[in-house]
């Protein structure tokens, strides 16, 4: 999730339906610029290269978030539309282990490239922690560039928190291994201690 006020302006985003990186690109409405979810920046049009702030977010179940948040309003399904609302389209892409094009195979060939990591940048250093791993056990801690972070999971609100050494929220992005590495190539990868 990201801010959408950048340099003093609230912009509106849409969905462009383009990939970049096997990432589906935001498009501005003010600038028509193209913008990279796990860059977190704008990758073409006026505003190239200007970045989003990203805002600490959660993937849980509704019933996990409704237990937590219960005053919660809820955006109708009656849109005026003929699409099923209640379906999502990609179910079948988010449960198979195989990509649309296959190619991830030779990029992350050390780990599931299918599966979610929270991949988090501290100083232009960029990490990813496999979701999974996370959810297990004990918080898990570890360093990235000058922080010490650690990472919590809420069994019963199903919600992942990282924090750094001040208690201060670190933001992190939800994305698939092979997303995040074909960003962000330079990236490791954390392997819990065994």
């Amino acid at each position: 999730m990201y801010s959408r006020n950048i340099d003093g302006k609230t912009l509106t985003f849409g969905v462009s339906g383009l990939l970049y990186k096997s990432n589906v690109l935001m498009y501005d409405h003010q600038s028509e610029s193209l913008w990279s979810q796990v860059k977190n920046q704008a990758v073409t049009g006026p505003m190239t290269g200007t970045r989003m702030q990203v805002l600490p977010s959660t993937i849980t179940t509704w019933d996990q978030w409704r237990r937590r948040h219960p005053d919660t309003a809820v955006l109708s399904l009656e849109t005026g539309h003929v699409r099923d609302y209640s379906r999502d389209p990609y179910e079948s892409y988010y449960r198979s282990r195989s990509g649309l094009f296959g190619f991830f195979r030779e990029l992350v060939s050390d780990f599931p490239g299918k599966e979610v990591v929270a991949g988090v940048l501290s100083d232009g250093v960029a990490k990813a922690y496999p979701l999974e791993e996370m959810r297990k056990g004990e918080p898990h801690t570890d360093r990235l560039g000058d922080k010490t972070l650690t990472f919590t999971f809420d069994q019963v609100t199903g919600e992942l928190r990282i924090t750094d050494q001040d208690n201060e929220t670190v933001p992190y992005i939800s994305t698939y291994w092979f997303v995040w590495k074909e960003i962000h190539p330079d990236s490791n990868l954390y392997r819990a201690p065994r």
